[in-house]
């Protein structure tokens, strides 16, 4: 019937509607209500849906739309978060992982290509599920949240090569030439980054000064079909295409409103993909092969959480936050659906073999939160007053005194922190947000991911030798926070601190602020000369206006502010009546 493929995606959109709500009320990821969602309409479950090419055909755009939202988080500036020893990591979680796992499937009589493939695909983790949860937990910007970012962001960029990995292996033994496979892939490859270096730009570019959101829209979705078009026809996969698209569009300045407007289509042929794979899963094959699981996924577990434990161990990570590295990034991840489904589909993994890991690794990620949790139990329980997401500063900045403690990275603590440096004057700069700290190490700056409102915080940046803490952060209410608890722990140090406006400086005074300074001020000041200027007021006439305005404005200050610091600046006699002691040892 003409309404058939319309009926099919009402019954799956029905299926997704009702499994994802109870999923996460099971606390478990979207992805698993997903997967159970298609499983119970799929021909192996009621049977709602016998034929499911028509929904595979669509749910194929799903895999290019992820493959393009992957790529197009892959800017330098993200990358650029990740250390040294990190990136070590994440380098070496792949490669050994995949090692280990190509020499167990050879000795059990897989063959070479499937075996390459089936190692690719399950050494890769859950990107969604683990920075979702690190995320609710607030552990992204601690030690052992760094290095789970870096595995995962460098997993991300091998997503490139494995899409290649699996197109080369599913063309061995075919009768088309290597060597022509090899150069029309190159030349499609070569021909997208040169028109993402030069022509996406200025594409976008042209869109946006006709200012039709729509016309954004549609320019987005041209390109990611454009290129996932292009590599298909070299004889590549769509996914490569939209993922090196999706990678040239990273370092334009658009990368925000595409990542907005392509997030709904994403959402949508995602969770069709994802219902699809449930559909293939054989319940026949999950009971009658259900010893095979098992073992596959104790495998799969053991193998990724031994390798990662050993590097971690490698790379400095002490025993308890090794095996918590291990245990959160042990199970499988939703790109070895891709992999699986694309190496099927080309002949690299054989159908049965596919269809026997499909449920292999949707149970692995069912059981990352567990892992996750459980992780962290046992780190807390062999170690529990040991706080290491913090060590790396305090190794790092071992030694240092004298230096100014900066607890934010904004605008404001930038352009302080550049001063500091031009005066040699030394320094840190502590700040939460991964975007402000990777602009401040672009410009060479000491700048440390961490909370900057937390004792723990304070000792590792050893604020006990520093004499002077510049609060520039831009909430009000953690400002006052992290002022009140210097304050509390340091009570050697002077403490400026950046005010919303002069309202705020009396709270700020009171939290133990030595001095707050209203970022409106000045701007406000400068502002106004522009404006009386442009009103033909003589500049003299500005000039005086906006004296008399700053003389008052300073009274003010100094009545919100601390009682001793208004003493200095009212009576400066008092100050000069005491012996100069300074001007003894000149």
């Amino acid at each position: 019937m003409s309404h058939s493929v319309l009926f099919e995606l009402f019954l799956v959109l029905t299926a997704a509607v009702i499994a994802v709500p109870l999923a996460q009320k099971l606390r478990a990821n979207s992805i698993i209500g997903f997967l159970i969602g298609g499983f119970c309409i799929g021909p192996f479950g009621f049977g709602l849906i016998n034929d499911r090419e028509d929904i595979s055909t669509v749910a194929e755009l799903g895999i290019v739309f992820l493959l393009f939202m992957i790529g197009l988080e892959l800017s330098r500036e993200r990358l650029r978060v990740i250390g040294g020893r990190f990136a070590t990591l994440g380098f070496l979680q792949i490669g050994v992982t995949m090692a280990v796992m190509f020499g167990v499937l050879l000795l059990i009589n897989y063959d070479m290509p499937a075996s390459i493939v089936i190692a690719g695909a399950l050494a890769l983790s859950s990107t969604a599920i683990i920075l979702k949860q690190l995320s609710d937990e607030r552990q992204l910007h601690t030690r052992f949240g760094r290095a789970a970012l870096a595995i995962l962001l460098l997993q991300d960029v091998a997503v490139g090569p494995f899409l290649i990995m699996v197109q080369a292996a599913g063309k061995a033994g075919t009768e088309t030439s290597p060597w022509i496979s090899a150069l029309s892939g190159v030349g499609a490859v070569a021909v997208l980054l040169l028109a993402g270096r030069y022509l996406l730009p200025r594409l976008f570019r042209y869109i946006a000064s006709l200012k039709n959101p729509e016309l954004f829209a549609i320019g987005t979705l041209f390109v990611v079909l454009a290129a996932s078009t292009l590599t298909e026809a070299a004889g590549l996969s769509m996914a490569l295409g939209a993922f090196i698209a999706g990678v040239m569009l990273a370092e334009t300045e658009f990368r925000h409103q595409i990542e907005a407007d392509i997030s709904p289509f994403r959402g949508v042929f995602l969770s069709l993909f994802f219902m699809s794979v449930g559909m293939s899963v054989n319940a026949n094959v999950v009971i009658g092969q259900a010893g095979t699981i098992i073992l596959w996924l104790i495998g799969l577990l053991v193998v990724k959480a031994a390798v990662l434990f050993g590097l971690s161990l490698l790379i400095g990570f002490n025993r308890a936050s090794s095996i918590r590295v291990a245990m959160s990034l042990a199970a499988g991840g939703e790109f070895a659906f891709v992999m699986l489904a694309l190496a099927s589909q080309n002949g690299a993994v054989p159908i049965d073999i596919a269809v026997m890991l499909i449920p292999v690794v949707a149970i692995s990620m069912g059981l990352t939160p567990t892992l996750i949790s459980l992780g962290h139990r046992i780190e807390q329980k062999l170690h529990p007053k040991e706080n290491d997401q913090l060590s790396e500063i305090s190794d790092e900045t071992d030694g240092i005194q004298k230096h100014v403690l900066v607890i934010g990275c904004g605008r404001v603590g930038r352009v302080l922190a550049r001063l500091l440096r031009t005066k040699d004057i030394p320094f840190i700069v502590l700040e939460s947000d991964a975007q402000q700290v990777s602009r401040g190490r672009a410009e060479g700056l000491p700048v440390y991911f961490a909370d900057g409102s937390r004792p723990e915080t304070f000792r590792a940046a050893h604020t006990e030798q520093a004499h002077i803490a510049a609060v520039a952060m831009g909430n009000p209410h953690a400002t006052e926070k992290t002022v009140a608890l210097l304050r509390q722990h340091y009570p050697h140090l002077k403490i400026f601190a950046r005010a919303q406006d002069i309202t705020h400086i009396g709270p700020l005074s009171r939290s133990g602020a030595d001095a707050a300074i209203p970022e409106v001020l000045e701007t406000g000041l400068r502002l106004s000369d522009h404006v009386l200027a442009a009103c033909d007021i003589p500049q003299e006439d500005i000039d005086t206006e906006i004296a008399k305005f700053r003389r008052a404005d300073m009274l003010l200050m100094n009545e919100l502010a601390p009682r001793t610091a208004r003493q200095k600046t009212e009576d400066p006699a008092s100050k000069s009546a005491k012996p100069p002691k300074s001007r003894k040892t000149t």
